[in-house]
């Protein structure tokens, strides 16, 4: 089943003034929802597994992954932002929530670093190891769009990135039936506090922004693009096709 619903009118050919809306936003919001719903169904089978004590080691090294590329995915986003703020209003509202943003998500691979090390890794192999072709194919279609279309487009990544974290008490019932230390499960533990501020932050960002429609399908695709690009990840994770690199 393809995921990624159609990208259509980024010509340009219709004015910003013709396309906006202030429905575009909520409706786009629903969109990001529904691919909510589809990454917890995931999310929840990858929890329950059986064989969680061996996978959740590999679950960890694979989100360290995603984390340490994504502020520098953010700064390329801003910096691109805000080339283009000046005759762009919806590039000067991406650059001014993604320099806030970095600010909040700094420092967040080296606590996830340690996580790792609580786990047993060695931290000089995992800082040498190289990202899996699934985060690769995940980030790298980011950088696509924020250079060819618009930065804007990472707002469907980070919705998908920054949704529904493990609760703390669920966090607490995972680290019970591993059997890992407390520590590997700090940075987890800060995201769970975090993240439903965050993320209700960027609901009230993204339903204000000042959207085209053609605008807004880029922001949708790039949703559900992450979308399937974490659903691979929870697939071989499951699958136990990954190994500790």
């Amino acid at each position: 089943m393809n995921l990624i619903p159609e990208l259509t009118d980024l010509s340009g050919a219709t004015s910003r003034a013709a396309a906006s809306s202030p429905r575009l936003g909520d409706a786009l919001w629903a969109k990001i929802t529904l691919a909510h719903g589809l990454l917890n169904i995931a999310a929840q089978r990858f929890w329950s597994h059986l064989d969680l004590q061996r996978i959740f080691p590999l679950f960890q090294l694979e989100l360290y992954s995603i984390v340490r590329c994504s502020v520098p995915l953010m700064k390329s986003a801003c910096e691109r932002a805000a080339e283009l703020a000046g005759t762009d209003p919806l590039a000067a509202s991406t650059a001014k929530y993604l320099k806030r943003h970095i600010e909040e998500e700094g420092h967040h691979d080296e606590w996830l670093l340690d996580d790792l090390v609580a786990l047993g890794m060695d931290r000089a192999t995992v800082l040498q190891g190289n990202p899996g072709a699934n985060v690769a194919r995940l980030v790298g279609a980011q950088y696509c769009w924020i250079r060819h279309a618009h930065p804007a487009a990472l707002f469907g990544y980070l919705a998908m990135i920054e949704g529904n974290p493990p609760l703390a008490e669920h966090l607490n019932e995972i680290q019970s039936q591993t059997g890992y230390s407390p520590d590997a499960f700090r940075c987890l533990q800060l995201h769970a506090a975090d993240d439903i501020e965050h993320l209700n932050e960027l609901r009230s960002t993204i339903t204000d922004l000042p959207l085209s429609r053609s605008e807004a399908a880029l922001i949708s695709t790039s949703a559900f693009a992450t979308l399937q690009g974490l659903l691979s990840i929870f697939d071989d994770l499951i699958a136990k096709k990954l190994a500790v690199r």
